[in-house]
């Protein structure tokens, strides 16, 4: 209805401006027209730029839906050696053997579809856009699988034969139909280009992919800082050597190259040979390198399908081929060391001092410190056991047993000659004090715990405990006191001696001997000698004893009135007309000081009193008229009553 009324109206003033023109001038009649052509004109321009923007606008929606260019073509068409390349430069193709027609040039043209044709895959063509004769469409393969690599690569290397000209043109278009066998008539060039057609099928044979590089080999030596990248050489499928390609290596993990600036990225050219590239490792780890080579020429290309214009082989992108590889990076140089020990004994007034001689040499080659040339410190755990009262033989050392003393003493080598032979250190400065007898043995160990940082040992090394050069013995110092008697047997007098021991370790003498310490010495003698006034030390040496005594070399009291024949020391057996004398004696041991006591000891002499009769008692007994008998009686029962205790002490010879 709006539509009607307003078509009415308007119908009503073209009326009414109708009817008034008779009026108007012939002047202002042309001016009108003049304005209406004007008018005519302004809106014809205003359409045809409307509709260009909408044919723009088409155009973009076509190139967007599907592979689309504006072609620019090159070569001898007349020969049918001929590619193409896009206005852009982005894209270059030559006839797939398609019979159809060319697409036109310098115009936008879009594909009903394209396909990718990679990795030794044949090129099967499309039986709706393909023609394999004219007027004849058709399914056939177009190239086979063996020679979709040799196809690319030849592709690919269009657009350097378009820039070099018609020649080099024609024989790479006449090289990549002449591998189809689909070569027309018009196709015949001149022998020159069919030479250089030829040499193009070999180089293609020669340098086609795939592309590989063999896994790179990562050279680290076990603590070493150095080390090298082996770079295979990049090759074809034939095994040819790529030269000049770009290639990328980059570095991960703990590792950098040495002349790069220590950066973990370096770039170089391909080469016909294996390159070495130095490295740098910084820490233990996992060096991992990737190898990357662009700008090959391509594996692949693609064909661009049309029901209408001839179907397209579009060179491929540059092919890349990449490897990579890892090693285990160990800079830090493991060994192992032993330790070679002497101990040593310096006798005090009390006790002794003892000390440890340490040779502290390598198992092989002696470490030097990570990326230095100077030595690895190594710090020996040295300690000292005891006292123990007996030896035993070497082994573990007891989990119960403590150290008296410890000590922690650095090893460092100051020349190559020292790393080799040892390193010898002591604890002489600051030795052990030994108060108590009995053993004291070292051991010189060396723990992985005790190292300092950047010393790299492979293992603990602890020395057996109770080795003979590690073991000294502060001895025992035994002690005897005697008290010896007369004891009246019936009609004799027999010599009795008590005879105390101490000093004797507590399992003495049940010791039977271990390695270089023999067995206890089991006895003590007391051999009674008689000898004549005056009496000096040593008198006894060399004489015959009375007889002869023994008592167990052991801590205890024991009482001794027989020789080591069972028999009684009687005097009326043994006479003496000078001195009884007796000499104690012990040989000593591997543990326990020999002793020797002195025959000036008065306390061990005891001689018998000479026999007298007072006159004053004959006297008295005459005048109360005793008798001789009497008299007689009564000396002897004074003599009778006297005795002789005796106490000696001995003295250590």
């Amino acid at each position: 209805m709006e539509t009607q009324r307003k078509n009415s109206i308007k119908y009503v003033k073209n009326h009414q401006i109708s009817g008034l023109s008779s009026r108007i001038s012939p002047g202002r009649r042309r001016r009108t027209r003049l304005r209406k052509r004007l008018v005519f004109v302004g809106v014809t321009a205003v359409i045809a730029v409307a509709s260009s923007v909408i044919v723009a606008s088409e155009q973009q929606i076509s190139q967007a839906a599907g592979p689309s260019t504006v072609w620019k073509n090159y070569g001898n068409s007349a020969i049918q050696l001929n590619a193409r390349k896009s206005t852009d430069g982005s894209k270059v193709a030559v006839c797939a053997t398609d019979r159809q027609l060319n697409s036109p040039r310098n115009q936008w043209v879009s594909y009903q579809g394209s396909r990718l044709i990679s990795g030794g895959q044949e090129y099967r063509s499309n039986a709706q856009t393909f023609e394999m004769k004219p007027k004849e469409k058709g399914e056939t393969v177009v190239f086979s699988a063996g020679q979709q690599y040799r196809v690319a690569y030849l592709v690919g290397k269009l657009r350097s034969a378009i820039d070099k000209g018609d020649p080099e043109l024609a024989a790479t278009v006449y090289a990549i139909h002449s591998l189809s066998g689909r070569l027309t008539s018009k196709q015949s060039p001149s022998d020159t280009v069919k030479q250089r057609a030829q040499q193009l099928l070999i180089e293609a044979s020669s340098y086609a992919g795939p592309y590989r590089i063999s896994t790179p080999e990562i050279k680290l030596a076990t603590g070493s800082t150095q080390g090298i990248l082996r770079l295979p050489v990049l090759q074809s499928a034939a095994g040819q050597p790529l030269t000049g390609i770009n290639e990328t290596v980059t570095l991960s993990g703990p590792a950098r190259f040495s002349d790069q600036n220590q950066e973990n990225t370096f770039k170089l050219s391909s080469s016909e040979s294996v390159q070495e590239i130095p490295l740098e490792v910084t820490a233990p780890g996992k060096v991992g390198v990737q190898v990357k080579a662009d700008g090959l020429p391509p594996v692949s290309y693609e064909v661009w399908e049309h029901p209408t214009w001839q179907d397209l082989l579009i060179a491929g992108a540059p092919a890349q081929v990449g490897v990579s590889a890892a090693a285990d990076a160990e800079p830090r140089q493991f060994f192992s060391v032993k330790t070679e020990t002497q101990s040593q004994m310096l006798p005090q007034e009390q006790g002794a001092t003892l000390s440890d001689e340490i040779t502290v040499k390598a198992e092989g080659e002696w470490g030097k410190k990570t990326g230095e040339e100077s030595w690895q410190t190594v710090m020996v755990d040295l300690a000292v056991y005891g006292p123990f009262s007996s030896a035993r033989g070497p082994g573990e050392i007891p989990p119960e047993e403590k150290a008296v003393q410890t000590w922690q003493i650095p090893a460092t080598p100051k020349s190559a000659e020292e790393a080799k032979a040892g390193v010898s250190i002591s604890n002489q400065s600051e030795p052990y004090k030994a108060e108590k007898p009995g053993f004291y043995t070292f051991v010189a160990a060396v723990q992985r715990s005790s190292q300092p940082e950047g010393t790299y040992l492979k293992s603990d090394y602890v020395p057996a405990f109770f080795e003979e050069a590690e073991t000294q013995v502060v001895p025992f110092s035994p002690k005897v006191k005697t008290q010896a008697k007369i004891v009246l047997s019936e009609d004799d007098k027999i010599l009795t001696d008590q005879v105390e021991l101490s000093g004797f370790p507590e399992d003495h003498p049940d010791f039977t001997g271990i390695g270089k310490w023999q067995a206890d010495e089991k006895i003590v003698r007391n051999d009674l000698y008689c000898l004549p006034e005056p009496i000096k030390d040593q008198d006894a040496k060399g004489k015959k004893p009375l007889a002869s005594i023994e008592v167990p070399a052991k801590n205890g009291t024991f009482t001794v009135d027989k020789d080591i024949d069972g028999k009684p020391l009687s005097l009326k057996r043994l006479p003496c007309k000078d001195t009884y004398v007796f000499v104690s004696s012990y040989k000593g041991d591997a543990r326990t000081q020999p002793f020797r006591s002195s025959e000036t000891e008065t306390s061990e002499q005891y001689s018998l009193p000479p026999v007298t009769v007072p006159p004053v008692v004959q006297t008295v007994l005459s005048k109360t008229g005793g008798n001789s008998s009497q008299t007689l009686g009564l000396g002897l029962v004074a003599l009778g009553g006297g005795g002789l205790l005796l106490s000696y002490r001995a003295r250590r010879r």
